[in-house]
């Protein structure tokens, strides 16, 4: 079973919620407003989700065992107790553990996929200043991975032991269709990128990001023994606006 292959967002609810939120975001600043459209899209799951009970009601459960105590701790009779079911559900729904957990990672692709696509229509149609856009997905990208470290390790690691590679083929696929819509977003200011080169630099930033986050969040790891810096967020922007030749009119 592919949830995220059988659970389908069409167009016309993707913009009516990406209007609600446009409606109701705060308007402190620009720098805030952007982060919080960020912020908002990710925490939210479509309608169409939510109205599969059964089935997310087995996966956030199995979610949130795996956040608690990693895949060791995902047995299916752990995972049927956290939703309140019996053994024999989760079974009909899912042949065994692998297939259970595998649910989990695949809906996670879809979640990001669809989260991605409505977060770049929503900062598209509210035309942020680039500085506060790109300060605005830096923020999205960075407390989005640290409030699920736990989950995203887990996953990762199961996909990076798994025995059948069109999982990280699908990521792959993903990853490049966001960075593509990323990128053609921040075309739309080309004139005030400085770099040579701006399309291919975009990308190269996007990796860039997502290696730090990789490394320093989700796998909790030191380079060459060096920390990471406490103010990661600040630190990202700095080199990734010095990077693209942005100026950063927060004065940070």
């Amino acid at each position: 079973m592919k949830p995220h292959r059988t659970v389908v967002i069409r167009r016309s609810e993707a913009a009516n919620a990406i209007q609600a939120m446009l409606a109701t975001t705060p308007k402190a600043s620009a720098a805030d407003d952007a982060r919080e459209m960020v912020e908002r899209v990710r925490a939210t799951p479509p309608k169409q989700e939510r109205s599969l009970k059964t089935l997310n009601r087995l996966l956030d459960a199995a979610e949130r065992v795996i956040e608690e105590g990693g895949l060791d701790a995902a047995t299916v009779p752990a995972i049927a107790k956290r939703a309140g079911v019996s053994v024999g559900v989760v079974y009909r729904r899912f042949k065994n553990k692998d297939a259970l957990i595998r649910g989990v990672y695949e809906r996670l692709l879809w979640r990001v996929s669809e989260q991605n696509s409505m977060m770049l229509a929503a900062l598209s149609q509210a035309k942020y200043p680039l500085h506060d856009l790109l300060r605005g997905v830096i923020h999205g990208a960075v407390e989005g991975n640290r409030r699920k470290r736990n989950l995203l390790y887990s996953l990762f690691q199961y996909a990076r032991t798994h025995k059948d590679a069109a999982m990280r083929r699908e990521a792959g696929k993903i990853n490049r269709a966001s960075t593509a819509a990323f990128t053609a977003l921040m075309l739309t200011h080309r004139d005030q990128i400085k770099h040579p080169d701006p399309e291919e630099a975009i990308q190269f930033a996007v990796l860039t990001l997502a290696a730090v986050i990789r490394s320093v969040i989700i796998e909790e790891e030191g380079t060459h023994g060096l920390d990471a810096p406490a103010n990661l967020e600040d630190e990202l922007s700095r080199m990734i606006f010095g990077y693209l030749g942005i100026s950063d009119r927060s004065g940070k």
